[in-house]
Parts: C-alpha cells; structure tokens; sequence
C-alpha cells in the first residue's frame, strides 16, 4: 500500500481511525478545505429506536445525517474538481441498511443508489464515487478504502461493498 496516495489530498468527514490511517500509510495528506483530490465521508449514524417509536423529527434527522449531507459535501467537491479540471474520488463509508434501524436503512438504501447514480453521472468528469457499507473498523476497512480512492480503482465507480467485520 505504500505510495498509493502520494501526491493527493484528502478532505476527510468523520472519525474512521483506519480509514484515516491506511490513506496516511499510502502517502495521502489531510486538508481541511476544498479543493482536494480525495473526499472521504465517514461519519456514523446514530442508532434509533424502533419504527414504531421514530418521530418525524428524528426521521428527518438521519436522513439528512445518513444522505443529505454525504450529498452536499460531495457535490461541492463535484464542483470543485470541474472548476479546477481534474477528476477525483468520492468515498462514502456508513452503516449496512440492518443495523441501525428503520431511519438508518431508508438512508443506506438510499446511498446505495445517489452511489450508482453518481459514479456514472461524474464518470464523465473523471469523479469515482463509491460506498463501503459495514460494522467492521478494523484494517480491512481501511485497506478497501485506501484502495478505493487509489489510482488502482480508476475504473471502479457506483460501486457499493461490504467488510465482513473481523467478528463475524
């Protein structure tokens, strides 16, 4: 994995230790603002009561948590690239639909197809976008990831995967 990154930038969202360490080991540098070569968003969702107890409010909150802001910051990156000409990588990383309730599954659903949507409408442009979906934060994670947004997957984009977590 040495190398990967080397060279790029990364604007990170969230607290994924091995997301963040393996983009490190490969050579990517983390800044806090656009433009960047790399978007990773990593933010966990909460876990919500039951269906039956969620209240409009707390609804509308993960989706937004869970979609509307992965959305958001990758179409500011979207834009930043074009302006600057040059493509880029996308990488969202969230929670599998099944566990962390009904609002958590309507947004990784959801995710799932803004992914495909997005990894061909950016094509185009050169912007992969692509979503890891797991419990695992172990290396794996961080290896996929690391590869994902590399140079090594150019031709991977509106992919959705999974990390069998080290657990089981």
């Amino acid at each position: 994995m040495t190398d990967w990154l080397a060279g790029k930038t990364v604007r990170m969202f969230g607290d994924a230790s091995a997301v963040a360490s393996a983009v490190a080991a490969a050579g990517g540098s983390f800044v806090d603002d656009l433009p960047a070569d790399i978007l990773i968003h990593a933010v966990a969702a909460t876990e919500l009561p039951p269906a039956h107890l969620i209240d409009a409010a707390t609804w509308r909150a993960a989706l937004v948590a869970g979609l509307d802001d992965r959305f958001f910051q990758a179409s500011a990156f979207a834009k930043a690239c074009r302006e600057s000409g040059r493509g880029g990588a996308v990488l969202f990383v969230g929670t599998p639909e099944q566990d962390a309730g009904s609002a958590q599954a309507a947004a990784a659903g959801a995710l799932g197809n803004l992914t495909k949507t997005l990894g061909v409408e950016w094509a185009r442009d050169g912007i992969r976008t692509n979503t890891i979906l797991t419990r695992d934060t172990g290396p794996a994670l961080g290896t996929l990831a690391a590869y994902l947004v590399s140079d090594y997957a150019a031709y991977v984009t509106g992919a959705v995967m999974g990390v069998i977590p080290s657990d089981g």
